[in-house]
């Protein structure tokens, strides 16, 4: 009897130790997989909460997430509501000024003082949007002692996800005003997505404001577009933040 019961003792401690063998081996390989995956930082620039909420269904269908980069003073209803869907609320300054053209005051004032402020409100953001793009070595160093990536607004470039810990980024933009057609539009997202898709471990930056018909927007359907091409292909959406606590 003794016996018996030590074997199912001893099986049971087997069954254990498959179960634990098997869940660390999903662990990693689930690891080296996301490691592997390519993906897309989609950012939406200043403060547009109006497209911006009609857009966050669209968002949800896609299972995308995105980072706001708002050029507002304090935290807002929009905030906590994109933070509740998974999104990411990043900094773009009060104003909306040339942070290169900024004396040491305004530069405090109007891009370094507001992480506080939206600290207060229970916001932690570690990621700035350069307004125009404009930036330069300097401004780069004083503002990565406060976030952990700043971005540009010029160039398409693809990058590895360990650029995304610390330091600056560019970013390519995908406003309606860059192209006269759908058509121009789709075979440009066609080639930056292709692109990506043959990289490991590879992240590019894309951002536009609001989401509409105008110039400085992006239209819905051509957002839904750019969401079914990544579906297809494998890619993921990533946060800024995302990124930066991997």
């Amino acid at each position: 009897m003794k016996r018996k019961k030590l074997n199912i003792v001893w099986i049971i401690l087997g069954i254990l130790m498959f179960i634990i063998v098997a869940t660390l081996g999903c662990i990693k390989l689930y690891r080296v997989k996301q490691a592997r995956q390519c993906g897309i930082l989609l950012a939406f620039d200043d403060y547009s909460p109006d497209s911006w909420t009609e857009a966050l269904e669209l968002f949800d269908k896609y299972n995308v997430h995105v980072t706001f980069f708002v050029a507002w003073d304090q935290p807002t209803e929009f905030c906590y509501k994109a933070l509740e869907k998974g999104h990411e609320i990043g900094f773009h300054t009060i104003g909306h000024g040339d942070v290169t053209d900024m004396d040491e005051e305004e530069l405090q004032r109007c891009v370094i003082d507001p992480i506080e402020t939206f600290r207060n409100g229970g916001i932690e953001m570690t990621s700035f949007a350069y307004p125009y793009g404009f930036h330069d070595d300097e401004t780069d160093e004083r503002l990565l002692e406060y976030y952990k990536v700043v971005r540009g607004a010029w160039y398409y470039e693809v990058h590895s996800k360990a650029d995304l810990r610390h330091g600056f980024v560019e970013a390519y933009s995908i406003d309606n005003i860059h192209f006269e057609t759908d058509e121009e539009f789709q075979a440009k997202i066609d080639q930056i997505l292709q692109e990506l898709s043959d990289n490991v471990g590879a992240v590019t930056c894309l951002y536009s404001h609001a989401i509409d018909v105008g110039d400085w927007c992006v239209k819905p359907e051509r957002l839904e577009y750019l969401f079914q091409k990544a579906e297809e292909l494998g890619l993921k959406f990533y946060t800024f933040k995302e990124l930066q606590n991997n």
